[in-house]
């Protein structure tokens, strides 16, 4: 049985999103990048779950903060690239390899630059979104 995981989902509806698989293929990662990976690509990282209590114990469904990092050689890319994930997260809910999503919502979004590994690279734009993932767990 595979594992369920809310991030799996999102990464499924990614690359099977026209717009933003035009952009970046598969190219989305957990955590970090592969060194060989070429840009653009996007990494994906869960930053906290909250689960709703009551005195009786969990009440509704949890929630899982995720963190969108998008990496480009260009500004403009990296908000095409931006503005294509929104288009196909925000407010969607579906169901991947047995993970039941109920909602998506872009909570926050920034611009940003980082230096890549190999300090001879230019530095590289950047947008991190963080997603709210409303989702059922076993």
């Amino acid at each position: 049985m595979a594992l369920k995981s809310p991030e799996a989902a999102v990464r499924n509806r990614l690359v099977t999103t026209a717009g933003v698989s035009a952009l970046i293929g598969s190219r989305v990662y957990p955590v970090i990048a592969p060194a060989s990976a070429a840009l653009p690509f996007v990494t994906w990282r869960r930053i906290a779950v909250t689960r709703t209590q009551a005195l009786s114990g969990p009440i509704g469904l949890p929630t899982v903060s995720l963190s969108l990092d998008i990496f480009a050689e260009t500004y403009e890319s990296a908000r095409d690239i931006a503005d294509e994930c929104r288009k196909s997260l925000d407010g969607w809910g579906g169901t991947f390899d047995n993970t039941e999503v109920a909602n998506v919502s872009l909570d926050n979004e920034s611009d940003g630059f980082a230096q890549l590994a190999g300090g001879d690279l230019p530095p590289v734009y950047t947008v991190q979104q963080i997603y709210g993932i409303l989702w059922q767990e076993s």
